[in-house]
């Protein structure tokens, strides 16, 4: 199926409303404005392990719904060697191969998004030489790529990865990148989980091309309710809608806004979700007002994420969760009504 005919079918079936004009004007160029993540596929040990496999139906389904692009998380260091020259498994690089060129085949863009190094996060100093190997090689792979394949250096810097330390690493891992790929897109953010507050640390090189990212999951209590990943997950049963609430959500997005025309670059959500456990309504109503605020100052985002711990599809059913796929691009899908949080 072209492109073409995908557009046809999604203006049709009334699934691609236009971006709000501000949105337009300020992130013209990165293609990457309304995204979801494919989490716990390449990423895992083992695709399949954490119970998603990518497949060319979901590409196609999520072109369909109107998303422009995909981000998917890789564990890069789970398929190289552990000694120099860090080797990453050709099957693994054709595996990406394969995954990039059936989202092309749909018109979307693709983030490679480096996921889940954990030792990297614990010993950068052991580890930082490794992360520039591997990117070296992915520059050096991918050199020759559509611009649609965007480069994300690390998810989430944390723990031992942070301040000074991330803030050299990421300057490495930048300079291999672009010197193999001098106009690609390449995304970057700060330490601390990628928050806000992070981002306010970091320090970007001046490149026109690169775009810096933030993750929001804004009241951990109700994003994080129910998870079943880790031990002292919060609750079941907070819901979220109170005025205070908005008024925070809003005055962050404000800030993080404003840190992207400090610096000259854009800005760019990449990870925002609730958990399945929460409850369908508020966890509608919480990504419609995240959503409309990334809008508001203009950002592009990425929900997180498509048929998991996150997901706006379910599996199962084999369907969207309507309430969230409205909520994502139906600008009237749902009233902000009032609850408390």
């Amino acid at each position: 199926m072209t492109r073409k005919t995908l557009l046809l079918m999604a203006l049709l079936l009334g699934l691609w409303p236009g971006m709000p004009k501000v949105a337009q004007a300020q992130h013209a160029g990165f293609p990457a404005r309304r995204c979801v993540n494919l989490a716990n596929a390449l990423n895992a040990p083992k695709e399949g392990e954490w119970g998603y496999v990518i497949r060319d139906a979901d590409l196609q389904r999520i072109a369909l719904a109107g998303f422009d692009s995909v981000r998917v998380l890789i564990a890069w260091d789970q398929h190289a060697g552990a000694k120099a020259p860090y080797t990453i498994d050709p099957a693994f690089f054709a595996r990406i191969d394969e995954v990039i060129a059936q989202a092309q085949g749909y018109g979307l863009s693709i983030i490679l998004d480096m996921h889940n190094y954990e030792g990297l996060y614990a010993d950068p100093a052991s580890h930082g030489p490794r992360a520039v190997a591997l990117w070296t090689q992915i520059a050096h792979h991918y050199a020759k790529a559509p611009k649609s394949v965007i480069f994300e250096l690390l998810n989430e810097p944390k723990d031992a990865l942070q301040g000074e330390t991330w803030q050299r690493l990421s300057t490495q891992l930048y300079q291999v990148v672009r010197q193999r790929n001098p106009n690609r897109w390449i995304i970057m953010g700060g330490d601390n989980w990628n928050s806000i507050d992070g981002l306010a640390r970091f320090v970007a090189p001046p490149d026109p091309q690169l775009v810096l990212t933030f993750h929001y999951y804004d009241p951990y209590k109700f994003t994080h309710q129910g998870a079943t990943w880790f031990e002292g997950a919060p609750p079941v049963g907070r819901p979220w809608g109170s005025k205070g609430g908005k008024r925070h959500l809003k005055r962050e997005f404000t800030r993080a806004a404003a840190l992207g025309r400090a610096s000259g670059h854009q800005v760019w959500l990449g990870e925002f979700g609730a958990t399945t456990a929460t409850n369908i309504k508020d966890r509608a109503r919480w990504t419609l007002a995240v959503r409309r605020a990334a809008e508001a100052e203009g950002m592009g985002w990425c929900s997180f994420d498509f048929a998991t711990e996150f997901g706006v599809y379910s599996p199962k059913r084999k369907n969207w969760i309507w309430p969230l796929r409205r909520a994502l691009f139906d600008q009237s899908a749902l009233a902000l009504r009032r609850s408390p949080d």
